[in-house]
């Protein structure tokens, strides 16, 4: 498919966050592949969401946990042969629970599909960028990487900071290709999957807040889309914490 616009891959882009990242960059001019594992409706919506003001997406499906699927994702997204920014946004779903109930097998599929999200998607998304000379990924972490601890987060925790890492070294080897890689971490965000809780603690949360409030996924996805531009053109290898302050005044 030809296309005079630049190409974004969202993962995990029909809801929360991915899909307020999806709207974002169409919004800049991207065009946009919405990726969506089973909710095709939802992938569906943010489509013809993003085609209603005038821009230009398409929904793929796959499992970006599987090799093979992720890089035919990878292969369908990239128009021409060209990709310009990749957001690594979907990641592994879990339960949060305490480390002495928490099963080794839990523990270890956590971190390894963390890092299974992005791995493929990264290597090939580097041999298609890298042939243009310039490109862009970003991944979207956790706040809750760096702590402080939270009951029965021990796994996402320890997957989200491995996914810190394995992103600053994919920055040390790609910025010599014209690439930049930066990582977002949101804190709390109200989305579907954190609609479960309690108004109250939603509410003391943003208490200790400075800005006096928690993020909507719109938050997150403008800060996602600044390091896609060119306005970020010198930054890379950085982790960029989307908590309105909290972790100022935590601890």
């Amino acid at each position: 498919m030809t296309t005079s616009r630049p190409t974004a891959l969202v993962t995990g882009g029909s809801r929360g966050i991915g899909a307020a990242t999806s709207r974002e960059l169409a919004a800049r001019g991207y065009r946009v592949a919405v990726n969506y594992f089973s909710d095709r409706q939802s992938a569906e919506q943010v489509v013809k969401a993003i085609q209603a003001d005038g821009g230009e997406a398409f929904a793929l499906q796959a499992d970006v946990h599987d090799p093979d699927q992720a890089a035919e994702l990878l292969q369908r997204s990239a128009a021409d042969g060209r990709l310009d920014v990749l957001v690594c946004n979907a990641g592994a779903r879990f339960t949060p629970t305490p480390v002495q109930n928490l099963a080794w097998e839990d523990f270890r599929a956590k971190v390894t599909d963390e890092l299974a999200s992005a791995y493929t998607l990264t290597q090939r998304a580097l041999t298609l960028m890298a042939a243009r000379g310039q490109g862009r990924i970003v991944y979207v972490s956790s706040a809750v990487a760096d702590g402080p601890p939270a009951p029965g987060m021990a796994a996402h925790g320890t997957a989200k900071a491995a996914l810190n890492a394995f992103a600053r070294f994919v920055a040390y080897e790609a910025g010599p290709l014209g690439i930049n890689v930066n990582v977002v971490a949101p804190g709390f965000v109200r989305t579907e999957a954190s609609a479960h809780m309690p108004q109250e603690f939603q509410q003391r949360l943003a208490e200790r807040t400075p800005l006096r409030r928690v993020a909507e996924p719109e938050d997150v996805a403008r800060v996602i889309a600044m390091l896609a531009g060119e306005e970020t053109g010198f930054l890379t290898g950085e982790v960029l914490t989307v908590d309105g302050g909290h972790g100022v005044v935590r601890g």
